[in-house]
């Protein structure tokens, strides 16, 4: 099986985030009624049914920030041209939003503090760490690619 197709890995990965995208929208839009279910069902020690819609519709709209980008690199990858400033454009959108999700959850931490908060925020703040020095793996390749390109 190719990896770098449409048909390949990287077609089954792009089908996936279509998938989970829709998802998230699906979840987006039913938060207040299932987050409300979860108020009433579990029982959560001090935290506010407000703070917590608002925190999860930010961070879900920046979720879905991400897997749009992600969505966006797999469709260059299909067609076997991963070195563009596209891509390097989409990996900096996806670690800038890495890091505000990072803040969302620092936040919580002070306010509504969770061992789960702690592992989100970390999380997020190695993905940001990981995507900027990715995006400047993929400039510095764009870079010897346009000049290869160039070269007779």
């Amino acid at each position: 099986m190719a990896i770098l197709d449409e048909k390949g890995l990287s077609g089954l990965v792009k089908l996936f985030l279509d998938l989970v995208f829709i998802g998230g929208i699906g979840i987006l839009i039913s938060l207040p009624v299932t987050l409300r279910w979860c108020f009433d069902h579990i029982r959560l020690e001090g935290e506010n049914y407000y703070f917590a819609l608002g925190l999860l519709y930010l961070t879900g709209i920046m979720c879905l920030v991400i897997l749009f980008e992600m969505k966006r690199i797999f469709k260059a990858l299909n067609k076997r041209d991963p070195f563009i400033i596209g891509n390097v454009k989409s990996l900096n959108r996806i670690s800038l939003m890495s890091y505000l999700i990072s803040v969302c959850y620092l936040i919580k931490i002070v306010l509504y503090n969770s061992f789960l908060t702690i592992i989100i925020a970390m999380v997020f703040i190695i993905a940001g760490l990981f995507c900027t020095i990715l995006a400047e793996v993929f400039r510095q390749a764009v870079i010897v690619k346009e000049e290869n390109d160039l070269t007779i």
